[in-house]
């Protein structure tokens, strides 16, 4: 069959892969480069003022270990190495307080009596969590559905620093947390905890498209400007704003799930009422080397998941340290990190790059129709793959991937 594929991020990717072993595929990406949130500076992000012997991810960074198996078979399958990483964090509060994870009180306090002080300061937190672990362990996942997170977090620290987690997991504004599915953020709150293993792809998150790519047999098709998808019982057609008309048996949606009315030129009507709750999100992320933002803190060991509380307006950021979380040799001597919502506190001079994210705005409305979307896949000739229908990290990016592909018959892993 002739397969078209709409969106080069993860999922297009994934799915493109196993089904190029047994159709005939063209990939379509509307911008100019391939692995949509993947942003790999000096791979598929060109970068001239990092020195080119420096791979840092503006975008991606890490994988769980224990919780990622589709994506650990997909690194499998394309031999892509994984390195286990140090994943540790710190609560910045605007009124000056600060607290460290057990991770940053191992690794970053120097002293006895620091180690002792910082645990005692986390101790009532640590509670609150495992309080709120137990509560969520032994409810059923049908549980969650309809209720949005604000049902399970209040406003203590506690609920505050996993609120910021859910912020930089999904690259949602802190201000709408709150309104979150539970459905989704409750399973990820409850394994990403002080026990969760990381992994990180040696040389980039973009080195497993890199290698897809290398064994791929279809086209690829990057700044298409598609104008308009039409389909019927024959297949489905493709208009391309250069007025070129292509023909496919399939079409294969990967794009943000607010992208597909768009695009669809003759929606039906469940279509429509599965798709037009999504809105997209546009988030912008900051690589830098301006670690005085810890300065008022006294803070000298910087972590992976650094969360920040503005004191202007209430609203949070994070700042990822990327030194560990990409290799990068401690005599190089700089410190290199991933800012989001930070961008008063960064000094401008110190900014390396500026990425500009789309990812799904999540609501309870536009998810309650993500099961109905997979159990009609195929319908009409179209399918649709994303994060969105599962997790909505990176395993459910590839999870919907090998699920479109044993619908049309792509390679099993």
């Amino acid at each position: 069959m002739r397969i078209a594929i709409v969106g080069g991020g993860a999922a297009g990717m994934t799915v493109a892969h196993l089904l190029d072993k047994v159709h005939d595929v063209s990939l379509f990406e509307k911008e100019p480069v391939l692995g949509g949130n993947i942003r790999t500076l000096n791979k598929n992000i060109s970068c001239d003022s990092l020195d080119p012997r420096i791979i840092l991810d503006n975008g991606v960074v890490e994988f769980q270990r224990d919780y990622f198996p589709n994506f650990h078979k997909l690194m499998h399958d394309l031999q892509v190495p994984l390195e286990q990483t140090p994943i540790s964090s710190e609560l910045f509060l605007a009124d000056g307080h600060y607290y460290k994870s057990v991770g940053a009180i191992r690794y970053g306090c120097k002293t006895k009596r620091e180690q002792i002080i910082a645990s005692l300061k986390l101790t009532p937190i640590m509670l609150s969590y495992f309080c709120f672990l137990a509560r969520i362990t032994f409810a059923s996942q049908d549980s969650f559905c309809h209720r949005p997170v604000s049902d399970y977090l209040g406003n203590s620290i506690s609920s505050r620093w996993l609120k910021m987690l859910l912020m930089y997991a999904y690259s949602m504004p802190y201000n709408t947390i709150d309104d979150f599915p539970a459905e989704i953020a409750m399973p990820l709150l409850g394994h990403s905890g002080m026990f969760t293993k990381w992994d990180r792809i040696a040389g980039g998150v973009y080195t497993y498209i890199e290698k897809i790519l290398s064994q791929f047999a279809g086209s690829i098709h990057c700044d298409a400007q598609i104008t308009g998808v039409t389909r019927d019982l024959a297949g489905v057609q493709i208009k391309l704003a250069n007025g070129d008309h292509q023909h496919f048996d399939k079409i294969v949606f990967a794009t943000t799930p607010d992208q597909v009315l768009t695009l669809l030129k003759d929606p039906s009507d469940n279509e429509i009422k599965r798709f037009q709750a999504w809105k997209a999100n546009v988030i912008n992320t900051v690589i830098h080397t301006d670690s005085s933002i810890y300065k008022h803190f006294g803070v000298t060991y910087f972590c992976e998941f650094d969360l920040f509380q503005n004191k202007e307006n209430g609203s949070c950021g994070y700042n990822a340290y990327l030194d560990r979380l990409c290799g990068i040799d401690p005599q190089v001597g700089t410190h290199f990190s991933l800012a989001y919502n930070m961008e008063q506190q960064i000094d401008p001079e110190k900014v390396i790059d500026l990425q500009h994210h789309t990812s799904p705005s999540y609501n309870l409305d536009a998810i309650n129709y993500r099961q109905e979307v997979l159990e009609t896949n195929g319908e009409n000739n179209t399918y649709h793959v994303g994060a969105y229908l599962f997790d909505g990290l990176h395993e459910g990016a590839v999870t919907s991937g090998f699920v479109v592909s044993d619908l049309l018959g792509g390679l099993r892993l």
